[in-house]
């Protein structure tokens, strides 16, 4: 994968959001758990922090989401855009193909792109940097 900095920063991104969204329903629980005593209002600050939070870390994964493009296809395989999905590609129910390959990314660092069906490979270097590191170390010194 020649640009795999803008999958891994997309995935981020997205766990952040996901996390801030459990985070930000915790705090909601623990307000209406607990309305009626002096700590309360702790809790809703937190909720509302958490709505913040919330708003924008999903803006921000929503667009970089959007920019990580499969270089064969230059299908977006991080965010669902209603296409229909190649036979090859993968998804985990309760989980879009979107989902699935953030999951796939944080977890295997391996991606199928939903739209074309490749499989990517985000730890393995591309094939001109390896061929062209392996000549420079062949070379005798000068």
């Amino acid at each position: 994968m020649p640009y795999r900095g803008t999958f891994i920063v997309a995935t981020f991104w997205t766990l952040c959001h996901v996390l801030s969204v459990v985070l930000t329903a915790i705090a909601l629980f623990l307000f209406l758990r607990h309305h009626k005593e002096p700590r309360s209002v702790f809790y809703l600050y937190c909720v509302l922090a958490g709505v913040i939070v919330v708003t924008t870390t999903l803006l921000i994964s929503y667009f970089t989401r959007r920019n990580a493009r499969c270089p064969l296809c230059r299908g977006t395989p991080l965010l669902n855009s209603g296409a229909l999905a190649h036979k090859n590609s993968f998804c985990l129910r309760p989980f879009n193909h979107g989902y699935t390959s953030v999951l796939s990314i944080a977890f295997t660092q391996r991606l199928t792109c939903m739209y074309c069906g490749t499989k990517y490979d985000l730890l393995k270097e591309p094939g001109r940097r390896s061929r062209k590191d392996s000549q420079r170390s062949e070379r005798p010194p000068q």
